[in-house]
């Protein structure tokens, strides 16, 4: 963490409030990237975001190193989310995704059913594997983060993640082609 990081992190932690206003616009992005894998829904995602800065701001005083405030600011965002996750679960069914492409005139028949399908199989496959694996193909492949950027939002160094996207690409190809074989990937 560079120097002038450090100091805006002592005077957001000392409650200067223009200081963590620059916290919140240079970490909000990263904490997005770590809840989205989480609830899977970006607005959920983006109020979780929210609700972490402001826990973040309440409790700024706790925070005794401010060379950890990354690791802190992230945790939080977590258990957010997953207390929103387990809150969720109790109360409603996931929604489904009907989003459509721009481009559906050019689509075969029937092409939405498939798509809607294939979302369905790789939502559940997902779903199946350990949390750390299914953050890291989302930070990845649906956030198109970098391996330091995953890393760092991780906790992990980029021989550790390298594995453990192999392991967990590993993993998803085993569940994609062991159920449903027979239906083809979206156009």
């Amino acid at each position: 963490m560079d120097a002038e990081r450090l100091e805006t992190i002592r005077l957001a932690l000392a409650g200067d409030e223009t200081a963590f206003e620059r916290l919140i616009a240079d970490y909000a992005r990263l904490v997005y990237a770590q809840v989205l894998p989480i609830v899977r829904q970006p607005a959920e995602a983006e109020d979780i975001v929210q609700d972490t800065f402001v826990k973040a701001y309440t409790y700024r005083g706790l925070l005794r190193e401010p060379e950890r405030f990354t690791p802190w600011l992230l945790a939080i965002a977590r258990n957010l989310a997953r207390d929103h996750l387990r809150r969720r679960r109790a109360l409603v069914p996931l929604a489904e995704d009907g989003a459509e492409l721009a481009d559906d005139a050019l689509r075969p028949p029937g092409w939405e059913h498939d798509r809607l399908a294939w979302r369905h199989r790789l939502r559940d496959a997902l779903d199946l594997l350990p949390e750390r694996h299914r953050m890291a193909l989302t930070l990845r492949y649906f956030e198109d983060l970098d391996y330091q950027a995953i890393g760092t939002t991780m906790g992990v160094s980029q021989g550790a993640l390298r594995g453990l996207l192999d392991r967990a690409r590993h993993g998803l190809r085993r569940l994609l082609t062991t159920t449903d074989h027979d239906l083809p990937p979206p156009n």
